[in-house]
């Protein structure tokens, strides 16, 4: 399959060490009805996806290089990628990690992008639907999502900044409980494999 030509999707689940396997996931489902689309994604610690250019960790300067070439970027929804896009006019699809299943601690992530989202700055995906929708919608022949610079009102970041320095909420206990049964499973497993050796 050549894609010569073909729309141009960049995704990144950014630096975080904790893997994003649930937006690997969409992307698959969603690169498996769209193969003709050139798929290009940073999956970091999560298993890649099908049929993508898949790259574990992209420099810095080369990933942002993409971002303006893509005709769609579709970023977890930590604060840095965000504001990375605004510098480059981009309006990306975010997916916000969730807490409890080993994507990330608290829900800044779910604060932090739904405020993002009343601001015009993002297109928030928290269901596969909404992801599926707003990827297919952003390859219709229409002129891609990019703000002119100054169209987006800058005092917006004042707000994200009040939010980003407010205390996160702790977790709820069946989900640190979880977390804390998987730690000590780990450890148990690691050490019966030294004891092995």
């Amino acid at each position: 399959m050549s894609t010569v030509g073909a729309p141009f999707v960049v995704v990144s689940a950014g630096t975080y060490h904790l893997p994003f396997q649930r937006l690997m996931e969409w992307i698959q489902r969603w690169h498996d009805d769209h193969p003709d689309v050139r798929l290009l994604v940073q999956h970091g610690p999560s298993r890649p996806v099908d049929g993508a250019e898949n790259v574990a960790l992209l420099p810095y300067s080369e990933l942002l290089a993409l971002c303006a070439e893509a005709d769609v970027v579709v970023l977890q929804g930590g604060a840095g990628g965000v504001m990375d896009m605004r510098a480059l006019t981009v309006v990306p699809i975010v997916v916000p990690r969730v807490p409890g299943d080993g994507e990330v601690v608290d829900d800044h992530q779910l604060v932090f992008t739904a405020e993002m989202a009343k601001l015009g700055l993002i297109r928030r995906a928290a269901t596969f639907e909404e992801l599926e929708s707003l990827l297919t919608s952003s390859l219709e022949p229409a002129p891609v999502m990019r703000h002119h610079a100054g169209e987006v009102a800058t005092p917006g970041v004042e707000r994200v900044a009040e939010l980003l320095s407010r205390p996160v909420r702790k977790l709820p206990w069946r989900y640190r409980l979880r977390r804390l049964i998987r730690v000590a499973l780990s450890l148990a497993a690691s050490r019966v494999t030294r004891t092995s050796r």
